[in-house]
């Protein structure tokens, strides 16, 4: 099992289409960042403007923290695009080259070939949201340093510099179960088709469906919205509030949870009655 993990992890790094996901992110995290430090306390500016004849702003608003804060925000809607790109592909993309016929006859069970594939893929998505949480934070901290985190979140809510340490770590916690979801929802489409592009584009089009109708026929879904995946992906950010609603947050994290582990059963299943003739 470990040298099949191995392999499937040098798999991953051979593929051009890893770094695009590394490559994008980094570009995202420099543009928003030297954005912000060229003309970010003008749009700052604008943003509170209102708020500046009611409240009394001290220090700098713009720090690492506030940087950190808002570029999760933004990277939770591109990552799971970034994630599925390499994760859709892993048993399509070989059963349409031919290779996983080849793999199936090694003496290794389907069930251990497709766990070793979904490992692979699972640290090739912590890998990637780790590289965005640290290069986000070093470069915020070298242009624009430490401070208190201001959320406009249900409010004003300023969170000391040291009060937010952990509630980024819990929040990158839950972020990475939710595109553990993705990952494992991409494996698991990637076992029924023989085409690397199916996985990919049928993973982002179940997340922007979800989405669509979750914004659109909020009144008429609640009942099952809390049981819908994509609804537990901004979970993170209610580590941010004044008053922290865990209730709301052990939900997402039993449901988020529970989808990789139905994901991956179906994928494991699927993928050990595969017919695979090429």
């Amino acid at each position: 099992m470990r040298n099949l993990l191995k392999v499937e992890l040098f798999k991953i790094m051979k593929r051009p289409r890893t770094y695009i996901g590394f490559g994008t992110i980094l570009f995202i995290i420099l543009a928003f960042q030297f954005a912000l430090a060229a003309e970010g306390d003008a749009i700052i500016g604008m943003g509170i403007q209102n708020l500046k004849s009611v409240f009394r702003f001290e220090g700098e608003i713009i720090t690492v923290n506030f940087v950190t804060y808002m570029l999760m925000t933004t990277l939770i809607i591109h990552v799971p695009i970034l994630v599925c790109l390499v994760t859709g592909d892993m048993i399509s993309g070989e059963a349409s080259k031919g290779s996983l016929r080849l793999l199936v006859q090694r003496p290794y069970t389907r069930g251990q070939i497709f766990m070793a594939k979904w490992l692979a893929g699972a640290i090739y998505t912590i890998a990637l949201l780790l590289f965005a949480a640290i290069m986000t934070y070093a470069l915020g901290y070298l242009l624009f340093g430490s401070g208190d985190l201001i959320v406009f979140r249900k409010g004003i809510n300023v969170l000391e510099a040291n009060d937010v340490a952990w509630r980024f770590i819990c929040g990158f916690g839950v972020g990475t179960l939710a595109m553990l979801v993705v990952s494992s929802l991409s494996m698991m489409i990637s076992s029924f088709v023989n085409n690397s592009i199916g996985p990919i584009v049928g993973t982002i089009a179940i997340i922007i469906i979800l989405n669509v109708l979750s914004a659109l026929l909020t009144s008429l879904l609640q009942p099952v919205l809390p049981y819908i995946f994509t609804t537990h992906f901004i979970k993170w950010q209610y580590f941010f509030d004044s008053e922290i609603d865990w209730g709301s947050i052990y939900n997402a994290i039993f449901v988020l949870i529970a989808y990789i582990v139905v994901f991956t059963l179906i994928g494991w299943w699927n993928f050990k009655r595969k017919d695979i003739l090429t």
